[in-house]
């Protein structure tokens, strides 16, 4: 295993999109998750945000 964790969700519209460079002079796209509450949730159940599962994190779908 080479240590790269794969992310559990994708909300991406498209792999090209995922897999684009960042432009630092563009405007950020919109978030598609309410990290805020996300992170409330996971210090909640005590878990780390990369340790929750697909299904908890699509609860916070924008």
């Amino acid at each position: 295993m080479s240590g790269i964790r794969k992310p559990a969700v994708i909300l991406a519209d498209s792999m090209e999109e995922y897999m684009a460079t960042p432009d630092p002079y563009k405007e950020p796209p919109k978030s598609k998750l309410n990290i805020y509450e996300l992170g409330k949730y996971a210090e909640r159940v005590g878990k780390k945000i990369d340790m929750l599962t697909a299904e908890e994190i699509l609860q916070f779908k924008v």
